[in-house]
């Protein structure tokens, strides 16, 4: 049996907001792929490059597609003059050369590029957005069960969670 695929519904407080930022700042959002749509997580990078409040964008990235947009989104953000980070897993077993090809892409484009540590496997899957509002910094951060990697959030069951939450967003920022 199989059944006829449906396409990602939108999440009800993301679907009609103008920016990811407020909503998030105001709660938690729980995503859940492939029954919700990825864009929401493209849409926090995307922001996030273009925001005049963002500072810096830190990442941990195993696997990516082979034709990232959220590659894409990370080398704009540093064009724009956002501090970006990226720590990339070289042991991704079956990635890692198309890891070394993004990491390659992502410090040619001004991204500071961390590497896999020898004897430690990092399979986090966590992004920390800082923006400076009302002259302090306010964390943001997506944390996931699945990749960095549009093409398999459509495939893959996984959960993402945005959020402030300071318990939180301090742990991600000493991670």
């Amino acid at each position: 049996l199989e059944n006829k695929p449906q396409p990602p519904v939108a999440h009800q407080d993301l679907k009609n907001a103008r920016s990811i930022f407020p909503v998030i700042a105001q709660k938690d959002v729980l995503l859940f792929y492939p029954y919700q749509t990825y864009d929401y997580v493209l849409q926090f990078l995307k922001e996030a490059g273009k925001d005049a409040a963002v500072i810096a964008i830190k990442i941990t990235l195993y696997r990516v597609a082979g034709k990232s947009e959220i590659v894409e989104l990370l080398k704009e953000a540093a064009k724009n003059g956002k501090e970006v980070t990226a720590f990339v897993e070289l042991k991704a077993r079956f990635d890692e050369e198309q890891n070394l090809y993004w990491a390659g892409e992502l410090e040619r484009a001004g991204v500071k590029v961390l590497y896999s540590f020898p004897g430690l496997k990092v399979h986090c899957k966590l992004c920390i957005v800082t923006r400076v509002e009302k002259s302090e910094k306010k964390r943001y951060c997506y944390l996931g069960s699945g990749n960095f990697n549009e093409k398999t959030a459509t495939l893959y069951s996984d959960v993402g969670l945005f959020t402030t939450d300071t318990r939180l967003t301090k742990e991600v920022k000493e991670v």
